[in-house]
């Protein structure tokens, strides 16, 4: 049932910099209800004349369930036609033929749409990149397609939480999807030479020169709306809980051995072995966990400490809901192996993943599974769960920061929700804990550097129809 919306000042302000701004990013936190902010602002600039067709690229989930649910949530934008481009290459050709308003694709769906020459049948003058930071690395096929086509586009907006995930070095990309240059200059190689000093040794490892990264926020901030949950909407408290798993002593041999030699026998007789510094990095995090991958890319398992300390963790939230987050395929099994044969959201897609997640919401399905690379956008999960559990620590600020937003949010209706992660004491996810703290206070200082001070808006009339 659809109902009237009503934007916060925040929403308003957002409109309104989105239609008096050409090419702009919003870079709003999770929960801050920025795709109603785009559709508002479309149907504004729609209105007016400006725009008659709005192309949407985003990740698969969000493309499928996000802008359909919030299209379809609020009467403001009922009159909008919105059609998503998915199934086989076929059936998405057959949806362009669709006379529409607003095109919703997936990062590979628009891969092939430049690929094969079809952007022209949308005829599209605005695109909207939700979730931008997917298109951090200037190096990456997605980029380098996208790059030639922007011009194309008269309106172009940037959607993401967590611009700079890894630093800096991120926004180059980002920023040229906005204004192809403008802010941060035409060449990554300027970019680079003008902010960065290459103190790699066999590979480059850029890093901020002293004093630009505010020379850099500011050439960025008139171009960025920044925008944060905890300033404007009733949130809970956010606590984070490191939870230190001693390791067996049988287990600490196997990792001091493969952190020495990058190589060990396993008393099975099967090899663990590891050709480069960042491969013998995973293998420790996977003895850490309970288990390494061999030779024969099976699993030799070791040590259920981790299991053992989840397992006094859910008994203490005394059947209270989790969603906890895995990394490897054998953490999810053993871990739903031990919950009975809880899901992981991560193996599911359309009816069945939304029958999971409503069950989660109704307080039906205690437990839940869920790898970050996939279960990090596009979904609500306040309704009752109070607790994120990682099985372990992830390098990927982007994973920690969108997996925890998924019950961190608006209508979560506790005064805390809790970050439970579990680590091996001493070992290699003490350091990840670390240098993910790192990246999050480089990651917000520039958010805090982009927030604007508050003004007084007028209201912006969303117009019913074109």
């Amino acid at each position: 049932m659809t109902q009237q919306w009503h934007p916060h000042a925040y929403q308003v302000e957002a409109m309104r910099y989105v239609v008096s701004t050409s090419n702009c990013g919003l870079w709003f936190s999770p929960g801050c209800g920025k795709t109603s902010c785009v559709l508002g602002s479309f149907c504004v600039l729609k209105a007016k004349g400006y725009v008659t067709r709005m192309l949407v690229v985003a990740p698969p989930r969000v493309a499928a369930m996000v802008w359909p649910a919030e299209k379809n949530k609020w009467a403001d934008f009922a009159h909008l036609r919105m059609v998503v481009l998915q199934g086989t290459p076929a059936k998405r050709d057959a949806m362009l033929s669709i006379d529409a308003d607003i095109y919703v694709c997936t990062l590979e769906g628009f891969k092939d749409l430049i690929a094969r020459n079809l952007l022209p049948a949308i005829h599209a003058e605005m695109i909207v990149f939700d979730e931008s930071s997917n298109y951090r690395n200037h190096m990456s096929a997605r980029f380098k397609l996208a790059k030639p086509i922007l011009g194309s586009f008269k309106r172009r907006i940037t959607l993401t939480g967590t611009p700079a995930p890894n630093g800096y070095l991120n926004l180059w990309a980002q920023s040229y999807l906005m204004d192809q240059g403008g802010a941060l200059e035409p060449y990554i190689t300027k970019y680079r030479a003008m902010y960065f000093n290459d103190e790699g040794y066999n590979f480059p490892d850029w890093k901020l020169k002293p004093g630009s990264a505010p020379i850099i926020d500011a050439r960025l901030k008139p171009s960025v709306l920044r925008e944060d949950a905890i300033d404007h909407l009733d949130m809970p408290a956010l606590i984070e809980n490191i939870i230190p798993v001693a390791l067996p002593d049988a287990a600490w041999a196997i990792y001091e051995e493969m952190e020495k030699k990058f190589y060990v026998l396993l008393d099975d007789g099967s090899e663990a072995s590891a050709v480069h510094a960042g491969a013998m990095s995973m293998k420790l995090r996977q003895i850490a966990s309970g288990f390494v991958y061999t030779g024969g890319g099976n699993a030799s398992f070791m040590h259920d400490a981790k299991l053992a300390a989840l397992e006094s963790l859910l008994a203490e939230l005394q059947g209270a809901p989790a969603l906890i987050f895995y990394e490897f395929v054998e953490d999810k099994q053993r871990i739903s192996t031990m919950l009975g044969g809880v899901p992981s959201l991560s193996d599911v897609s359309g009816a069945k993943a939304k029958a999971l997640v409503d069950a989660f919401n109704a307080g039906t399905q205690q437990y839940l599974l869920a790898h970050p690379a996939s279960a990090g956008w596009g979904l609500n999960l306040q309704d009752r769960a109070q607790h994120v559990v990682w099985y372990g620590p992830t390098w990927n600020l982007e994973y920690k920061t969108q997996a925890t937003a998924r019950v961190w949010r608006q209508g979560n209706p506790h005064d805390r929700v809790f970050v439970h992660t579990i680590v091996a004491a001493g070992s290699i996810e003490e350091r990840v804990a670390a240098v993910l703290a790192d990246k999050d206070a480089t990651q917000s200082a520039l958010l805090a550097a982009m927030k604007r001070p508050k003004t007084a808006t007028q209201p912006v009339v969303v117009a019913a129809s074109a």
